[in-house]
C-alpha cells in the first residue's frame, strides 16, 4: 500500500473492515495501544510495539538475540572509533524508494541532533561523532570515544530506518500520519486510541509473513480480552497475571508463550518533593514495607520474582549474590522511626492505570505497594495517571514524592542506569545524583574488553546495592496468550515489546 493511501485513510479515520479470525487475518487484545509512528522520535520502549512491525535497523532483535538486518555485516577499527557497516542491497521501503546509505545517515543524524526529542538519545549523542557515506551501501560511524554497547544494547542497536528523501519531503508530522520503513508490515488504517491495522509487506526482504493483516486492539478490561480469545474474536492477548493466567492456564485450547525477563522495575523517590527519601533509612523502611513475593505470586501469577538489583540474570553486566530486602513491617517502622518520619506523614504515588510489559497488571500491583506503604504509616496521596500522563509527569521532572520505574528490554544494565540513574537520566528527573555513578557508566561507555566493561558495570550494581538509591522490585516475563489458530511464533529476545509478527504462524 503506497504513502499516499495510508495517509488517506489515517486523515479521513475510515472505519477498518470488521473481521472473524480466519485466512491470515490476526487480531491481538492488549491493554496499551501506541500510536507513536516515528522511530526517530521513540518516547518510551513500549513504542517498539508498533515500529517493530514497520521499520528494520541495521540490526533486527530475533529469538537468538540482536541479529543482522539492514546491515549484512560491519568491521570496528583497532581504536575502536569506527564501525564500518555493509547494508543490504535490493531492500525497498514500502513506497518503492530505494534502501541506501543515505538513509542510515538521516535516520541516525536525527537521533544525535542537538533538538531530538528520542527517549534514548544521550547515548547516541554522547559517543557519536558523525555518520559518514561512504558508498551506496557503505556507512560509516565516526566516534567519540569507542562505543561497545552499541552491540550489547538493543535500544542502541535497533533504530529504525526512515527514507530520507520521503521523511525530508512530508516532514516529521507527515510521516506520523503516514509512516514508511522497510519492515514486514504496513500501516493500513487506525482508529486514535482504538485500534490499529497493518497488512503484509508483500516484498518484505527476509520473507513475506505468513499472517497478511493485524489489528491491534485497545481492549483494557482483563477478562473481556479473555472472552474475546475464548470466542475466536482474537488469537493474541497481552498482559496476563493473576486471576487471568490462572484462568487461561485451565484453558486446554489456549497455550502461553513467554518472552524472558523483558522486564525490570524499581521505586525511585523524589528528592525535592520528599527531601526526607535523602535519608538511607527510609528508603529502606520503604524496601522492607513491601511484601514483593505475595504481590508477584498472587497479583502477577508468578510471572514476576522479586529483583534483588535492576539487572535481570539475563542483562549485560548482571551480578549474582546480591540479596533483596526481605518483607519486615516492623524493622519498616522502626527504621522511619529513627529517621524522625511520623506516622501520617503525608506522601504523593503515582497510579499508573495501565501496563507496560515491564510490569504487567501495573494498576493492581501499585495498588498492592501503596497499601503497604499505608501499612507503616505512611498517609498515600494516589494520583492515578494513564500512559500519556505517566511519561508526560516523568519526562517533565513532575514525578510523585514516590514513584515507580519500569525498564523495558533490561538487555545492558548501563542502558537501565542512563534511564533512571544518572543526572541527566530522561526519566528520573535527576532525583539520583550520585558522582561515582557517573564515573561509572562514562568508564564503560568505552571500555572495550568485555570482561573489563562487566565488572565497571557490576562496581555500579555493588555501589546502588549499599546506598539503595531505589528499591528493586521485580524481574518478569512477558506473556502471550495464543489461540488454537497459531501454531508457532519466535518472540524476540528478553523483549515483550518485539513480538516478531512475520514469525507467527497459522495452523490454517
Amino acid at each position: 500500500m503506497g504513502a499516499a493511501l495510508v495517509g488517506s485513510v489515517l486523515l479521513t479515520g475510515a472505519a477498518a473492515p470488521v473481521f472473524a479470525a480466519e485466512d491470515g487475518k490476526v487480531v491481538i487484545a492488549q491493554p496499551l495501544l501506541r500510536q507513536q509512528f516515528d522511530p526517530t522520535g521513540v518516547v518510551a520502549t513500549t513504542d517498539f510495539l508498533v515500529h517493530d512491525n514497520l521499520f528494520d535497523g541495521l540490526i533486527n532483535l530475533t529469538e537468538e538475540g540482536l541479529r543482522p538486518a539492514l546491515a549484512v555485516s560491519w568491521t570496528v577499527s583497532a581504536d575502536g572509533k569506527q564501525i564500518d557497516f555493509k547494508l543490504r542491497e535490493g531492500v525497498k521501503f514500502h513506497n518503492g524508494d530505494p534502501f541506501t546509505a543515505e538513509d542510515v545517515k538521516f535516520s541516525f543524524d536525527r537521533v544525535m541532533a542537538p533538538d531530538s526529542v528520542h527517549a534514548y538519545r544521550t547515548p547516541f549523542q554522547k559517543a557519536m561523532e558523525s555518520v559518514e557515506v561512504l558508498g551506496t551501501y557503505d556507512v560509516r560511524f565516526n566516534l567519540k570515544a569507542p562505543w561497545p554497547g552499541f552491540f550489547t544494547g538493543a535500544r542502541n542497536a535497533l533504530v529504525g530506518i526512515v527514507p530520507a528523501a520521503y521523511y525530508q519531503k512530508v516532514g516529521t508530522e507527515g510521516f506520523q500520519k503516514a509512516p514508511v520503513g522497510t519492515g514486514p508490515f504496513k500501516l493500513s488504517g487506525l482508529k486514535p486510541g482504538e485500534w490499529t491495522e497493518f497488512t503484509a509487506n508483500e516484498d518484505y526482504w527476509n520473507g513475506a509473513p505468513e499472517i497478511k493483516v493485524v489489528r491491534k486492539v485497545l481492549v483494557k478490561e482483563a477478562f473481556t480480552r479473555y472472552a474475546m480469545l475464548a470466542k475466536g474474536e482474537a488469537d493474541v492477548l497481552m498482559d496476563l497475571t493473576g486471576p487471568l493466567l490462572e484462568k487461561i492456564r485451565e484453558n486446554k485450547d489456549i497455550r502461553i508463550v513467554s518472552a524472558k525477563y523483558s522486564g525490570t522495575s524499581a521505586i525511585y523517590f523524589n528528592k525535592t518533593s520528599f527531601p526526607e527519601s535523602q535519608d538511607k533509612r527510609v528508603r529502606l523502611a520503604v524496601a522492607h514495607a513491601m511484601n514483593l513475593k505475595d504481590i508477584a505470586d498472587n497479583i502477577l501469577g508468578g510471572v514476576c520474582e522479586p529483583a534483588t538489583s535492576i539487572a535481570t540474570p539475563a542483562t549485560f553486566g548482571f551480578l549474582p549474590g546480591l540479596k533483596r530486602n526481605e518483607y519486615d513491617p516492623a524493622k519498616a517502622k522502626q527504621l522511619l522511626k529513627e529517621a524522625g518520619i511520623e506516622p501520617g506523614k503525608e506522601i504523593t504515588f503515582l497510579l499508573h492505570t495501565e501496563s507496560f510489559g515491564s510490569l504487567p497488571n501495573a494498576p493492581q500491583t501499585l495498588e498492592s505497594i501503596a497499601g503497604y506503604l499505608e501499612a507503616v504509616g505512611f498517609k498515600v496521596t494516589r494520583v492515578p495517571v494513564d500512559t500519556g500522563a505517566w511519561l508526560q509527569a516523568l519526562r517533565g521532572g513532575k514525578q510523585s514524592d514516590v514513584f515507580y520505574g519500569p525498564s523495558s528490554i533490561p538487555d545492558d544494565a548501563s542502558l537501565t542506569m542512563d534511564g533512571w540513574y544518572l543526572p541527566t537520566s530522561v526519566w528520573s528527573s535527576g532525583n539520583i545524583d550520585e558522582k561515582a555513578y557517573v564515573d561509572i557508566f562514562s568508564r564503560q561507555l568505552v571500555e572495550t574488553n568485555v570482561e573489563k566493561r562487566v565488572a565497571i558495570i557490576q562496581e555500579f550494581l555493588k555501589l546502588e546495592d549499599e546506598k539503595r538509591t531505589a528499591v528493586p522490585l521485580f524481574w518478569c516475563n512477558t506473556p502471550f496468550a495464543v489461540g488454537p489458530r497459531v501454531k508457532g511464533w519466535e518472540l524476540g529476545l528478553g523483549s515483550g515489546y518485539h513480538m516478531n509478527l512475520d514469525t507467527l504462524k497459522l495452523a490454517n
